[in-house]
């Protein structure tokens, strides 16, 4: 038996040998695979597995099945399998952590994408959206406002996927907010030193298509998560 099926369950084995027969034969939307019964006698499985791990496939959107073709290779939603799992209610808090370090680092590094693209227009609906927006005195905001503003911003980049991870990760950042009661004290924005940095702070950067000062005035703007999750990753060691 294939070594991929001796260290593994049948099912994750067969579904990671299918995988690899997709990836070494270099196929793409449309060609075939192999039917259920090849399938059973190539890996020496049943056919109950078969029927298994073809059906995770199915979930993931890489396969799908064709009236007088079987089972063909499809064109899957790389975001789909990913919105399943980002329930911040089953994932652990180190996962949250790593999450809203993807979106920080992500949101300050497209920063040169939406300076270089935006429009004038883009930034008079901007005006518009801080200006519905309620007068804050610190860095906890609805997470409404959160997405109508920075869906703009994503959309400015004319990234589907990265428009998409927001819309996933946003109710994360709510949850940290509502739920974690170790980060309040980053949220307050009490601190002297820091400069509060709200939606609406962030326009005359790209008006003025400032790519450094802008980039900074993000990272200000997320501070309170970029501080959280630096201490949390790297606690202070008692003297």
């Amino acid at each position: 038996m294939d070594e991929i099926l001796r260290n593994s369950t049948l099912v994750d084995g067969l579904e990671s040998l299918i995988i690899k027969h997709i990836t070494d034969r270099k196929l793409t939307p449309g060609d075939e695979i192999p039917s259920e019964l090849e399938l059973a006698e190539k890996y020496n499985v049943g056919r109950n597995v078969v029927r298994e791990a073809l059906s995770r496939l199915r979930m993931l959107g890489l396969i799908e099945s064709r009236k007088r073709r079987g089972i063909v290779l499809s064109q899957p939603n790389v975001m789909t399998s990913f919105q399943k799992v980002v329930n911040p209610f089953i994932l652990s808090k180190e996962t949250i952590l790593d999450l809203l370090g993807m979106r920080v680092s992500l949101e300050i590094g497209c920063a040169n994408l939406i300076v270089n693209n935006i429009t004038d227009h883009d930034i008079e609906e901007l005006k518009r959206i801080v200006a519905k927006e309620e007068n804050i005195s610190y860095l906890k905001v609805n997470v409404e406002m959160e997405r109508e503003f920075h869906t703009k911003i994503y959309a400015i980049t004319k990234n589907r996927v990265m428009l998409d991870f927001l819309n996933i990760i946003l109710p994360v950042f709510k949850y940290v907010n509502e739920n974690f009661e170790d980060f309040d004290r980053f949220n307050k924005g009490s601190q002297p030193e820091r400069r509060l940095v709200r939606h609406k702070d962030l326009i005359p950067y790209l008006e003025a298509r400032d790519l450094e000062g802008y980039r900074k005035a993000v990272e200000d703007h997320l501070i309170a998560y970029v501080e959280y999750i630096k201490t949390i990753h790297t606690p202070d060691i008692p003297n």
